[in-house]
């Protein structure tokens, strides 16, 4: 996807200004020269969203001619009636548990930040001793992206047979210029975060990238 820089040029050539005198009016508008064709504002011709591959638009698509780059050793969730793209971060010879997860939705029923907050508020609903930070309004990366909200989270996930697992997170949503909004929902457990982190950035700016 690409945007467009509209350059503004007010260029008066060719306007013929008179000054008379003794009571003589000026020319009427209709006898003035014009400006020349090209020299005013127009607005941008990108009236409808392009959604079309472009060149970093690499791995996996999501929608909205958005997509994302999975880190290495990421696998496509197995669950998939789940909606949007979501991968995981499987544990070492722990077959069906899990270290991670990133999750990308869409949506045109919220801005950046009402679609950012809704997500922490439904991930916060499967943990326990939730804390939420403080969210952020981050700065746009690109011309294509209107607006950014992030906000980052801690909890504690419980699993099957009672298993507690430490988690901490982050959800960015980015809304477009058309108000088409695209979020990630990114986690890992605890242990692993700092190592691991880093990944989540990649994605992140792999979806940043393609927008």
């Amino acid at each position: 996807m690409g945007g467009a820089i509209v350059a503004v040029a007010l260029v008066a050539i060719g306007v013929v200004l008179l000054v008379t005198g003794g009571g003589k009016d000026d020319d009427p508008v209709s006898q003035q020269t014009p400006d020349p064709t090209g020299t005013l504002y127009t607005p941008s011709p990108e009236a409808t969203p392009n959604d079309a591959k472009g060149p970093n638009d690499t791995g996996v698509e999501v929608g909205w001619g958005v997509w994302f780059t999975p880190a290495k050793g990421w696998l496509a969730d197995w669950d998939r009636s789940k909606g949007g793209k979501n991968y995981i971060l499987q544990q070492f010879n722990a077959r069906g548990l899990i270290d991670g997860y990133y999750w990308v939705r869409q949506t045109e029923l919220y801005d950046a930040k009402g679609f950012a907050e809704h997500l922490v508020d439904i991930e916060s609903n499967g943990m326990k001793n939730v804390r939420i930070g403080t969210g952020v309004a981050c700065k746009p990366a690109g011309q294509a992206i209107k607006a950014c909200y992030a906000l980052s989270y801690t909890g504690v996930w419980v699993g099957s047979g009672g298993k507690l697992v430490k988690m901490q997170g982050f959800v960015t949503a980015y809304q477009d210029k058309f108000d088409r909004v695209t979020a990630t929902d990114a986690a890992l457990e605890t242990s692993v975060y700092k190592r691991r982190v880093n990944e989540l950035v990649y994605m992140n700016n792999s979806v940043v990238k393609s927008m």
